[in-house]
């Protein structure tokens, strides 16, 4: 796996494209995680440092998940898109679903009453909010399983041949 990621991001737009996405990706996380002041409760004072951390493995990952689906397609494989968006979602999502304005908004479109969204919002992102560390644990899991499975719908259809020009591997620039 890791030799298929080095073979990718070696490749300039590529590396280009993972450079991009993971820092538009780390900046607009960590503002997440910071606005929301995840991991307090948790870590204390210390609590930046998990943001930090959690910011840059989640960041990295995406960023790798979307390059390496990106470099998939070119190849003309059959990518999981269910995956990616799936190992995407669940990486950001739990960062955005405290103190945000996500819940009641989709309880609005849901249909429900102002009087019922009310009552009860503060209790859902407070669910979301206690346990925010095992959400982005666990959104960092889902990103490193889409990792893993882009890098396998990328080796399941290469042909290796001694001559390397007829490598389907190689997307031609």
């Amino acid at each position: 796996m890791i030799r298929d990621i080095k073979k990718v991001i070696s490749l300039r737009v590529y590396a280009f494209l993972f450079s991009i996405l993971f820092t538009s990706i780390f900046i607009i996380y960590f503002y997440l995680l910071e606005s929301s002041a995840t991991g307090i409760m948790d870590f204390k004072s210390y609590y930046i440092y998990f943001d930090i951390l959690s910011a840059l493995i989640i960041s990295f990952l995406v960023g790798l998940v979307i390059t390496l689906n990106v470099y998939s397609y070119r190849l003309k494989t059959k990518t999981s898109k269910k995956l990616t968006l799936s190992s995407i979602i669940g990486a950001i999502l739990p960062s955005s679903l405290c103190c945000t304005s996500v819940i009641p908004s989709l309880m609005a479109a849901l249909g429900f009453s102002t009087s019922f969204i009310v009552g009860n919002t503060g209790k859902l992102q407070s669910f979301f909010s206690l346990y925010s560390p095992g959400f982005i644990v666990a959104g960092a899991a889902i990103a490193f399983f889409g990792l893993v499975q882009v890098t396998k719908n990328i080796n399941a259809n290469c042909r290796i041949t001694k001559n390397s020009k007829n490598d389907r591997c190689e997307v031609k620039e």
